[in-house]
């Protein structure tokens, strides 16, 4: 069953009330909409909403500070103050977002350390860039008791398209505008939803952000980077297809700590993940990338792992997903050492191209093995002899979690 689109929120026509020390009787479930509205001076009044028995979203309670200001930094998530639902104590979360739009989510104060719950968005959380002022819209119901979210792998499969903008030569991703790849991307993720029964398929960008190069760099990380501004384009494609993106560094004379950090704005997304690129990291041979086959450390896998479980820490977002490319057993050093960290799904895929019984070998012996939990399958449409059907991927003894078109 393949994963639905994220839509905007939509228009509702009720009553409004200010919050008060109202008592409710608590459930094992409190499903609540978010209502937004832009006023015309450009504050954003949000409120939240009890859902019925009979589904509609019912009377607003607004809470006492609850206006988000015209000049709100990009992405910062604001709060409300509280208001009880349910007999609940809950809050709004909002941000704005680089195109104009408004992301909401809601939040419930725990009762073991009076902290806040993770944020837990609607499914149709969006306040559009271009609504109209005055007009009340509501988001999806979410239900305010829920667990945190669990990892996107443990009911979809991913399947992207690999490469770097306007560079077809690089992967399939450079060969067209977002929206268009994003089009191809999902006919794909559609063929394979059609063939795993009840698992879920969810379509990627999986975009090389940090190129590596022939010839050195004045920063001296032998690494081309691509702007923030580019890489929005894709985010935002991303955000509002329900798809998830896939920032991939091929590292070069830098380190994959640093490089990572660089793409921190990105990677508190809930939807966007990390790929590093092991190949082209060859400072330890003191060779330029492309020359030798490079490499990475489990010590150096175990610190990006720990700095993403911190950001999922931070965000109260579904684990993150880290990718490492391998085709060679000496890419991945001390490969027993790579730990098994919280709030962190390992992915390492076969990246190498050729016919199918070596790819397959290759699959067997670096993605399926521990300590990869999420094995990986690239596939080639250029250099794959022949390129392996969405039939035989699926028929793998262990079918893959990740499937990379490049």
């Amino acid at each position: 069953m393949a994963a639905g689109v994220v839509v905007l929120m939509v228009a509702t026509v009720v009553g409004s009330v200010q919050a008060t020390a109202q008592e409710d009787t608590s459930t094992d479930v409190v499903e609540v909409c978010v209502a937004a509205r832009r006023l015309p001076d450009g504050r954003i009044e949000t409120g939240l909403q009890r859902r019925s028995e009979g589904g509609d979203c019912g009377e607003r309670v607004l809470p006492r500070r609850r206006f988000m200001p015209v000049v709100a930094e990009a992405r910062r998530w604001l709060v409300t103050s509280s208001v009880t639902l349910g007999g609940n104590e809950l809050r709004v979360a909002a941000r704005r977002l680089a195109g104009g739009s408004v992301e909401f989510a809601v939040q419930r104060r725990l009762d073991e350390d009076d902290s806040w719950s993770a944020r837990l968005r609607p499914q149709r959380r969006f306040l559009p860039a271009g609504s109209a002022a005055g007009r009340w819209l509501s988001s999806s119901p979410v239900d305010a008791l829920a667990a945190p979210p669990g990892s996107v792998l443990e009911s979809a499969q991913v399947v992207s398209f690999y490469g770097h903008p306007g560079v077809p030569a690089m992967g399939v991703l450079g060969g067209g505008f977002p929206s268009e790849v994003a089009d191809e991307i999902t006919t794909w993720a559609a063929y394979y939803d059609r063939l795993n029964g009840p698992r879920d398929v969810i379509a990627a960008f999986h975009l090389i952000t940090g190129v590596a190069q022939q010839y050195a760099t004045s920063d001296g990380t032998w690494l081309g980077r691509l702007s923030a501004e580019r890489i929005a384009e894709y985010v935002e494609v991303a955000r509002e297809r329900g798809m998830l993106v896939f920032l991939d560094n091929q590292i070069g004379w830098s380190d994959p700590l640093t490089e990572v950090k660089l793409l921190e704005p990105f990677l508190r997304e809930p939807f966007v993940h990390m790929a590093l690129d092991p190949e082209f990291a060859t400072k330890r041979q003191g060779e330029r990338p492309g020359l030798v086959i490079g490499s990475v450390t489990a010590a150096e896998v175990n610190e990006v792992q720990r700095y993403l479980a911190e950001l999922v820490q931070e965000e109260g977002i579904p684990p993150k997903i880290l990718m490492v490319h391998q085709f060679s057993a000496h890419m991945l050093r001390d490969r027993d050492a790579v730990e098994d960290v919280d709030g962190v799904d390992l992915s390492i895929d076969m990246d190498g191209f050729g016919g199918v019984a070596i790819k397959v070998a290759g699959y067997e012996a670096y993605a399926v093995r521990q300590p990869s939990e999420y094995p990986g399958f690239k596939l080639f449409f250029k250099y794959d002899t022949p390129v392996m059907t969405p039939e035989q991927v699926q028929g793998l003894d262990r079918a893959p979690d990740l499937i990379i078109y490049q």
